[in-house]
């Protein structure tokens, strides 16, 4: 085969010994997956697809870091804002919908790097088809044993079949004072359930997330 037409396809496909043209798997196909299919892919990672999303100005400050990647129209005008502006996030729905053919394309990565964040520990606790966040309204019998869960777990010795708890709880839970945990169960430890079950987790860690853990056993059912 002429040495430059052999050049001239070698981006188009393999040349058999032959002499025949074949094109790679790839060459042959089109993207067939959105990236927001691919995206559920992630397990510690989840697009961000509403506007309050608290997690959009840290991506922006990212997106700034890159000096304006995608060429938003209004970037000269809104480069010193502290707050995600609604063109960039209307860029990340838009690209959310584009096809890619794997999860290592640029573009993919793109979408990543600034329209995702870490799930929060609710959201992965979703996928765990054993457990359920308690009802901050209700399940009162099962909140009762939630707490005495958190008790046992501070205690620090048992003598005589009395338990004697640690100084300090690990999440500071009001009226924890002196190694005397308050009784009956404070309604601060509802509201710390449900601060610690809207943080984000570590996507690196994922369930071994020390608070993705901590939730899972104390605040569950």
């Amino acid at each position: 085969m002429d040495i430059k037409l052999l050049g001239a396809v070698g981006s188009l496909g393999t040349v058999a010994a032959g002499g025949g043209i074949y094109l790679t798997l790839k060459d042959r196909q089109t993207p067939s997956h959105t990236i927001s299919e691919l995206f559920q892919q992630e397990k510690g990672w989840k697009l961000m697809t509403e506007s309050n999303d608290s997690k959009w100005d840290e991506v922006w400050t990212r997106y700034k870091e890159d000096k304006n990647a995608w060429g938003l129209s209004t970037w000269e005008k809104n480069k010193e804002q502290a707050k995600a502006i609604e063109e960039f996030k209307t860029e990340c729905g838009k690209r959310i919908k584009s096809k890619v053919f794997d999860s290592k394309q640029k573009e993919y990565l793109e979408v990543k790097k600034y329209c995702s964040r870490p799930k929060k520990i609710s959201e992965l606790l979703s996928e765990d088809k054993t457990k359920t966040l308690l009802d901050k309204n209700g399940d009162a019998d099962k909140w009762t044993a939630a707490w005495d869960q958190y008790k046992k777990d501070h205690i620090d010795k048992t003598s005589g079949g009395s338990n004697t708890y640690k100084a300090a709880d690990e999440w500071g839970i009001q009226g924890w004072k002196d190694s005397n945990p308050p009784s009956p169960m404070p309604e601060a430890y509802k509201s710390k359930c449900e601060e610690k079950w809207n943080s984000h987790i570590n996507p690196e860690e994922l369930t071994e997330d020390k608070t993705f853990k901590q939730v899972r056993s104390w605040c569950t059912k």
